[in-house]
């Protein structure tokens, strides 16, 4: 299934009086239309209880297993006029491996291999809702939004498998 989801980024206008930037400003905000597929019925159950799981232990945000396919400005086309113009979506994604990281966003995730038909779907979308800005996906799925030590991100890296290697996503 593929959606979209409107979302809030914050960031920053302003700058001190040197000219340097100032941190993020998050009472500035943009809003942005996020491109998302959703996984086929059996695995998304697998990786939202997954999700559900890890918020529960860490005290985190519960979401939607998604994999992101394209960010767009709000001043886009409507999404349900490029959805429309999409039709029919079938695509398979290889898990190359669970992965974690310094960016909240991607504390813990299923990163997987690089796609040709994945791009050029956010390339569809990219040139139906006239953004001025190309997305390059980095085909992953977040498991956990945290603050974590290093060493806890490597242990739960270790510990958490899926049964399965492919994971379909359809419209």
């Amino acid at each position: 299934m593929i959606c979209h989801f409107d979302r809030t980024r914050g960031i920053s206008s302003r700058s001190d009086h040197k000219g340097a930037p100032t941190p993020l400003d998050m009472t500035k905000k943009l809003r942005a239309i996020a491109y998302w597929l959703l996984p086929e019925t059996a695995s998304r159950e697998v990786f939202a209880k997954k999700i559900r799981e890890l918020a529960r232990r860490f005290e985190t945000p519960v979401f939607a297993p998604h994999v992101s396919v394209f960010i767009a400005p709000e001043n886009s086309r409507h999404p349900a006029e490029i959805l429309g113009e999409l039709g029919a979506i079938m695509l398979e994604l290889t898990i190359h491996s669970i992965r974690f990281s310094e960016q909240f966003t991607k504390t813990l995730f299923v990163q997987f291999e690089r796609s040709v038909p994945l791009q050029e779907l956010g390339d569809r979308i990219w040139k139906a809702s006239r953004a001025p800005e190309q997305y390059v996906i980095d085909p992953h799925l977040s498991l956990l939004y945290a603050n974590l030590a290093t060493e806890r991100k490597k242990a739960l890296v270790d510990e958490i498998r899926f049964p399965f290697r492919n994971v379909g996503f359809s419209s």
